[in-house]
């Protein structure tokens, strides 16, 4: 099947954080988004795990998706406002361009009005299209079917 990502665990301990067994470890944390972003929609398949180890293995692979889904979701409503935020001070410098009489002011607010209208365009455009794309992997993650052999 081509959207089945085969996982050969080895060393079971391996497979968990070594601080905090709630999560899974690193390498196999990048194993498996390596592995979504070639197929998508994924089942994960895992194998050489115990039947009564099983368990604990795919609450720690849904709770490492969950949490990477959580803390993507709160980065990005907190983006959100950022760029609102950034959008409206370039209109503020834009505006205060307007109001001084003095050019050395007028070019230093015209300059800083459009370096916050770039960054708010180029977070919106580049940072936030990434943030969003990861946010919908972890989602899918969550959601994906685990199997053990």
């Amino acid at each position: 099947m081509n959207n089945v990502i085969s996982i050969r665990i080895i060393d079971y301990d391996s497979a968990f954080n070594e601080f905090n067994d709630q999560y899974i470890s690193d390498s196999l944390f990048n194993y498996i988004v390596n592995e979504y972003v070639k197929r998508k929609d994924v089942i994960i398949r895992i194998s050489g795990v115990k039947e009564e180890k099983q368990d604990k293995l795919y609450e720690a692979i849904k709770y490492t998706f969950k949490e990477k889904y959580k803390n993507y979701t709160k980065v990005d409503k907190f983006d959100d406002v950022y760029r609102v935020l950034l959008l409206i001070l370039g209109i503020v410098f834009v505006t205060l361009n307007q109001m001084f009489d003095i050019y050395f002011i007028k070019e230093i607010m015209l300059v800083a009005a459009w370096v916050v209208i770039w960054e708010t365009v180029y977070d919106f455009l580049f940072k936030g299209t990434d943030r969003k794309v990861k946010t919908n992997m972890y989602k899918s993650l969550v959601n994906s079917i685990v199997e053990f052999e």
